[in-house]
């Protein structure tokens, strides 16, 4: 594995965060935008896309506070990212679709370069122009993981002519977050650095349990027909901050063995176009290597019962290429195009049964089998290691076609993607220990179980598109879509503690000559592979634009089969799978409006879901989301004094599959306040002001319920300025 450098900040004591974003060049602040802002594969202007889309331009995202994905939550509607955990948790909800494991429901892309690994989704933004989503299945185009929809990221490019800026904040929890981006020639350099020391205390340690270090920089170049990106990102972080429920009662935090997370994320992209009178094709490959660390109080209690430690090192090569027609006032605007990956993820898991992990988890299953007047099992070790590897690799390739016919008044398009994808996981686990019979061994034995193999699954998917766009005057736009996505399938490598548990108790029976009726083990390597889930989505909306003022809203119906869920074997299991679960379905809502008469900004958003399957809610998806932001901006001479504030909110939704647990709908109130000068701004900002308590994730281990806490009230001070 990979070492990674150690990232120290000065320490402080405060409790403001002091923040700096301004704009270096002037953007006009929209929900829904012209094209030459994203980076996307559609051939026409997102105004004309025949899908709901969401555009944040910088403006937004700097009065917001959106450097993280998460923080996106809300503003476009039914989309819900919660923050938890450490930054390997990037969970995704949208349309109800999303899950806490594995691959994800949105793709990502930045600068035109899709971003294959969910462990690197969650990182800090630094030059951002743009974010937008095209929302529901975009699976004709963008193929795999893009079922719930696809963010598309635009950076600062060198035709952007901005000046040099620089920023700089402080606040709560001794925050400090700091960079700049400058354009030299066809260059741009840009870096942010972010320390905090944490929001959540660990009782048993009497420290915080969440401190963060992350620096992240990139290397953008463009010339001509022809590009080049550098992305690193480095983080070194604590966290995992998660309270046991007890007795109807949420305890504070409260583990004592380590938790952390590093990583050390390289996305090197390059593109290349040519075009000639009738046709013009794209190009794009990129490396990308992820390599990182995770330490995990798998437990989460004062007691010394396991703990777990996760070892990454995957590379991954992707490539593709797109055909356009040149002409675009010609009636029939095609896209075709070539996309492909290989990957390979070298992984090490180790789990550690600690003393007390030993006598409940072993002992005490494998004695409970053995009569009294027999003799019991005893292991004197005090902790007994399984040694888990795992080399997975996967790969996929594709062909797709999407032809947009303007006739008229009437945009029709309709597309098709061949994708084809294959993954093999091979496991070598072992676990160690010695055993010792009583009364009949005298000394304790050596024992090892070993456990090898290999799981392998290949997946054809057909993805089909049909969609009519009609412009009833020259401000309204009526839409109706039918789409296919596909989220990928994989392998459950965090349930493989659990199969050696087991696999331990019955060598142990055997090894001493005891033969059960019923073998014990209760999950297998079999269990280990889930299958591909899809989904069919029936969509009708309408879009509007005059002048000042922008909205849109849309009516969905998607069909999801073999749905993904995370569960948790029965018993006092330490490990969750991924599992088919069946069908599901949701039906829901979505609109979005932006309104800026005269000095007045005004934008809202909403999203309703009622997602189901076989008759109870799903977990972890909120029933409603909602975002308001008001603004107003004062003149005064040579200065600028803004003012803005948004309330957003999320829920109720269940945390089981069962609907036994409910989180209810929860609002937080952010505001702004800003002062700005001509190459300068001072600002303050608040998140969640009144403070508002809510839990943004649930799960179980050992039998055992736990829940993690909203982020608590932060006030934020910033300066920004460009030379």
């Amino acid at each position: 594995m990979c070492s990674f450098l150690q990232i120290f900040a000065p320490a402080m004591n405060g409790a403001l965060i002091l923040t700096i974003a301004i704009l270096t060049t002037p953007v006009k602040d929209t929900v829904l935008q012209e094209a030459r802002i994203t980076a996307l594969k559609e051939n026409i202007p997102v105004t004309q896309l025949a899908s709901s889309v969401s555009v944040a331009d910088s403006r937004l995202l700097q009065y917001s506070g959106t450097y993280r994905p998460n923080s996106l939550s809300t503003i476009v509607p039914g989309l819900y990212i919660p923050d938890y955990g450490a930054s390997l948790t990037s969970t995704i909800y949208m349309r109800g679709l999303g899950s806490r494991m594995e691959n994800p429901v949105m793709g990502l892309y930045v600068d035109g370069i899709p971003v294959l690994d969910k462990n690197a989704y969650d990182f800090d933004w630094e030059a951002v122009q743009s974010a937008t989503l095209l929302r529901g299945p975009q699976g004709t185009l963008y193929g795999r993981n893009a079922m719930g929809g696809v963010l598309s990221l635009r950076t600062l490019s060198p035709s952007d002519g901005a000046k040099p800026s620089f920023f700089l904040e402080y606040g709560t929890a001794n925050t400090i977050r700091t960079g700049g981006a400058w354009t030299s020639g066809n260059h741009v350099f840009s870096a942010t650095f972010r320390h905090t020391d944490g929001y959540f205390l660990n009782a048993f340690k009497n420290a915080l349990c969440d401190p963060y270090n992350g620096l992240s920089a990139r290397w953008k170049w463009e010339k001509g027909n022809r590009g080049h990106v550098l992305n690193v990102s480095l983080s070194d972080e604590r966290g995992f901050a998660y309270g046991q429920i007890l007795g109807g009662h949420e305890l504070p935090v409260n583990y004592n063995d380590e938790a952390g997370y590093r990583r050390l994320s390289v996305l090197e992209g390059v593109k290349y176009s040519h075009r000639n009178p009738e046709w013009t094709w794209n190009a794009n490959a990129s490396l990308q290597v992820l390599a990182d660390h995770m330490r995990m109080d798998q437990d989460y209690t004062e007691r010394s019962i396991f703990t777990l430690q996760q070892k990454q090192l995957s590379g991954a090569l992707t490539g593709e290429v797109l055909l356009r027609r040149t002409d675009k006032s010609a009636i029939w605007q095609p896209t075709t195009g070539f996309f492909g990956f290989y990957k390979l993820n070298s992984m090490s898991a180790p789990v550690l049964f600690k003393r007390e992990g030993i006598e409940e988890l072993i002992l005490g299953n494998a004695n409970k089998n053995i009569p009294a007047d027999v003799g019991y099992l005893s292991i004197p070790d005090q902790e007994m290691p399984i040694l888990s590897d795992f080399l997975i690799g996967s790969w996929n390739a594709a062909l797709f076609h999407e032809s947009v016919f303007r006739l008229g008044s009437w945009i029709l398009t309709a597309g098709l993607r061949l994708d084809y994808e294959g993954a093999r996981m091979a496991y070598d686990c072992l676990a160690q220990l010695s055993y010792q019979f009583i009364p009949t061994m005298k000394a304790a034995k050596p024992f090892e179980v070993p456990y090898r193999g290999s799981v392998a699954h290949h997946y054809f998917q057909v993805l089909p598109k049909l969609s009519a766009l009609y412009e009833a005057g020259s401000h309204l736009r009526l839409f109706g879509t039918i789409s296919k996505g596909y989220r990928a399938g994989g392998f459950n490598t965090q349930i493989f503690a659990d199969i050696l548990q087991y696999q331990t108790m019955t060598a142990l029976m055997k090894d001493l000559g005891v033969y059960l009726d019923k073998e014990m083990v209760s999950v297998v390597a079999g269990n280990t592979e889930y299958n591909p889930e899809k989904a069919w989505n029936f969509e009708l909306g309408a879009r509007y634009g005059k002048g000042n003022f922008k909205a849109d809203a849309a009516l969905y119906w998607l069909e999801v089969r073999d749905q993904q869920l995370t569960v948790f074997p029965p018993g006092m299991t330490t490990g969750r799978m991924m599992t088919n679960a069946g069908r599901s379905r949701s039906l829901g809502a979505e609109a979005q409006v932006n309104w800026q008469p005269g000095q007045w900004l005004l934008r809202a958003s909403y999203g309703h879901c009622h997602a189901t399957m076989e008759g109870k809610g799903l977990p972890y998806v909120p029933a409603h989301t909602l975002y308001l932001q008001s603004g107003y901006r004062f003149d005064l001479g040579k200065a600028r004094l803004s003012l803005n504030a948004s309330l957003r909110g999320a829920g109720p939704f269940w945390w089981n599959e069962e609907n036994t647990l409910r989180e209810p709908f929860s609002l937080q109130l952010d505001a702004r306040i800003g002062l700005a000068f001509s190459r300068f701004e001072l600002y303050l900002r608040g998140q969640n002001l009144t403070h508002a308590s809510t839990h943004t994730f649930y799960f179980k281990s050992m039998g055992n319920e736990f829940l993690a806490s909203g982020k608590p009230r932060i006030l934020i001070i910033g300066i920004s300025f460009s030379i």
